[in-house]
């Protein structure tokens, strides 16, 4: 499978804005890079890889001072020492198919952190995998995982109130099947993306209101707002990654492909943080070598496929200019036995190599090199020297966003750190300024900091509520701006230079107004507050002539309903028999009535016009018998009180015209007897009927 297609997803969206904001200030300030404070411009990238099945640590990082007693245990896999490629550091060594990974070392954008693992390793890849990715003890057994959580701290309040203006894009992405790693206490908290270039809707748009006192309402009312979210994601995903560009070529390998998709969405403009890719395979009980080259085998297509689609995605992100922003971490659930058996392979074992790649991370090698018995033993294993979660706390306090709890919230208690990123890049309080530079290191999350990193007033775009009806007719001046503030307790001046007015909100003044009588045109709104002369939020709101409106309608007499489809407004009004009725969407249909219905289709503006249309809906009349001899009954239901009749011969001359009362019983009798034998057209006419029929006269 070349691409995957969107699985899940989970997120909510809100109505789109009607202003454009801009940001003016009066100082230099820092744009914060902090991790997840939104999505709505670049920042900060983590890329999680997945190893499945547990990789062999000693035949991907090889110490080269270990070969003697490494050949002894393990014959049957053992790397010739003239093909392993020496980092000329630390006494190791690469497996030969991780080229880039060499290149990556000499650039100093790759870290090797050795003898990652945990006590009391469990041997089940399940089992181990879910340690892993819950970031829990052996012994203790979680439903939520580690990013899950994270997500979840920094967002209390996803997914109900998700996508919004701060963040329009997905916060997590995984590209491999969905896992225990983002999965949070309450909800999934990532978006699994397959074929992001064929996504469908994955389920009609609904809004039903559920009892969320229930169990079961709970859950029917968060299915139903996952499916929403799904559906705004993935024309999100869809869009940008149409938009996206891979200038280096990934090859076909599903791996890569997972890459060559993440590339897209990055280069396309999609702003999501944190993407989780996966390549399953190290498993490799046999055939992990070839029996004639130890350097081929599955292991070594394993690694290749690790080694291509990381060199494809780092020079991707090198020629749009976003190595930077990324941060690579790869794991496994476990790694292989220092003794190799009979089959060419290894079995379960322990602790194993971790990789982070990134231009930021501090390239020095972390960790002893193993250290092999001189008469090892199939049970013997690998000595765990750092603990996994110590790499989630040092990626969480150097490269993530934390506050106070974020630690002990995820990792259910502190641990001590290992140094993954250079300190020069480390930004501790997560406000774009490095440690390094920063004079003000504790500022709260979200705070606007100046380029010491110390907090100035701010305001958040969404401290403003700027509604426009968008449009004005030309010539009319009936464009509308309305606009409010959260902040009660400050007082704001506002200014719009294109029509020479200045308001104030607040203090005597209501905080909230109407902005009346506006041509079509661009308008700025530049807000400041009394007491912070720093400050400043500019606002684009544009009014424009509305476009054409349309409305097509079709008849369904079987149902009385007039179906609407119309085109050039957000708002319709339809006027059916004098009773008007608002609709916000170009599809809806109308109620008519037996009889004459008139229909008036407009927009709130006048200068757009009015579709009007007249329809008869007709009581249906039955009749028998037919052929008639003597007696024709005709059965006309509905209230009318009276009926016209006209009887027409075949050549539709009038033979006879009578109005008859309608008895209780709706049945009106018609003498036949003296009509010829022909061919007759009955029409008949009422406030409710209007309809002709066909009979024949023996």
């Amino acid at each position: 499978m070349k691409r995957r297609d969107f699985l899940h997803n989970l997120s909510h969206a809100t109505a789109a804005g009607l202003m454009l904001p801009a940001f003016a200030r009066t100082m230099n300030l820092s744009d914060s890079n902090s991790y997840l404070a939104q999505t709505y411009s670049r920042g900060k990238i983590l890329v999680l890889i997945k190893l499945n099945g547990g990789n062999d640590g000693l035949n991907t990082v090889i110490p080269l001072d270990q070969l003697s007693p490494l050949s002894s245990a393990r014959p049957h896999v053992i790397l010739p020492e003239n093909k392993i490629l020496n980092l000329n550091s630390n006494d190791l060594g690469l497996h030969p198919e991780l080229t880039a990974f060499q290149n990556l070392f000499n650039e100093d954008r790759l870290k090797i952190i050795q003898n990652v693992g945990y006590d009391v390793p469990d041997f089940s890849h399940f089992r181990s995998m879910d340690i892993w990715e819950s970031a829990s003890d052996y012994n203790q057994f979680i439903t939520s995982g580690w990013m899950g959580r994270y997500i979840e701290n920094q967002h209390p309040n996803y997914p109900e109130s998700y996508p919004n203006t701060n963040y329009p894009h997905p916060l997590s992405i995984e590209l491999g099947s969905p896992s225990l790693l983002l999965t949070g206490k309450k909800a999934f908290t990532s978006f699994v993306a397959r074929d992001p270039e064929n996504f469908q809707e994955i389920i009609n748009e609904f809004d039903n209101n559920y009892d969320t006192s229930s169990y079961a309402g709970t859950k029917l009312d968060y299915i139903q707002l996952v499916g929403k979210q799904s559906n705004i994601y993935g024309e999100i995903l869809r869009d940008v990654y149409n938009n996206g560009q891979a200038a280096n070529a990934f090859n076909n390998s599903d791996f890569s492909q997972q890459l060559e998709i993440v590339t897209k969405l990055i280069s396309g403009g999609l702003n999501t943080r944190i993407y989780m890719v996966e390549l399953g395979g190290f498993d490799t009980h046999d055939t992990q070598v070839d029996i004639n080259d130890h350097t081929l085998g599955n292991h070594s297509v394993l690694l290749k496929q690790l080694n291509d689609g990381i060199a494809a995605f780092m020079a991707n992100m090198d020629a749009i200019g976003r190595s930077d922003d990324v941060l690579m971490m790869s794991y496994s659930e476990f790694g292989r036995t220092i003794v190799s058996n009979g089959s060419r392979g290894t079995d379960h074992g322990t602790a194993a190599p971790l990789f982070v790649i990134g231009n930021k991370v501090d390239p020095s090698i972390l960790g002893d090199n193993p250290v092999i018995p001189a008469n090892a033993e199939w049970q013997d294993n690998l000595a765990t020297e750092f603990d996994f979660r110590q790499v989630y706390s040092s990626v969480m306090n150097q490269w993530l966003t934390i506050n106070p709890t974020t630690e002990e919230d995820v990792l259910f208690r502190k641990f001590d750190q290992l140094q993954i990123i250079q300190p020069k890049y480390i930004d501790t309080d997560g406000d774009g300024v490095s440690d390094d530079r920063d004079q003000c290191n504790s500022t709260p999350a979200g705070s606007l900091v100046d380029i010491n990193g110390c907090a100035i007033f701010s305001l958040s775009p969404s401290n403003y509520t700027i509604q426009s009806n968008g449009v004005s007719c030309p010539g009319n001046n009936n464009g509308r701006i309305t606009i409010g503030v959260s902040r009660t307790d400050l007082v704001y001046q506002l200014n719009i230079a294109e029509i020479n007015a200045d308001y104030t909100l607040g203090s005597a003044n209501e905080h909230s107004v109407q902005i009346d009588d506006l041509a079509i045109g661009e308008y700025t709104l530049v807000f400041t507050v009394d007491g912070e002369d720093t400050y400043n939020q500019i606002f684009k709101v544009g009014i424009q002539e509305p476009e054409t409106f349309t409305a097509k309608t079709h008849l369904n007499r079987g149902t009385k309903t007039l179906s609407v489809t119309a085109d050039g407004s957000s708002i319709f009004y339809a006027i059916v028999n004098g009773e008007q009725q608002e609709f916000r969407q170009p599809h809806f249909s109308l109620m008519l009535k037996p009889g004459r219905n008139s229909i008036q289709i407009s927009t709130p503006q006048p200068c757009q016009g009015t579709h009007y249309q007249e329809v008869f809906l007709s009581e249906k009349v039955q009749f028998y018998p037919n052929p008639v001899e003597t007696e024709l009954n005709l059965i006309i239901p509905g209230t009318d009180t009276d009926v016209q009749i006209g009887i027409y011969n075949r050549a539709g001359v009038l033979v006879e015209k009578m109005t008859r009362t309608i008895p209780s019983s709706r049945v009106v009798q018609l003498d036949a007897q003296k009509l010829r034998s022909d061919i007759y057209i009955i029409k008949l006419n009422g406030v409710t009927v209007e309809t002709s029929i066909k009979i024949q006269k023996k």
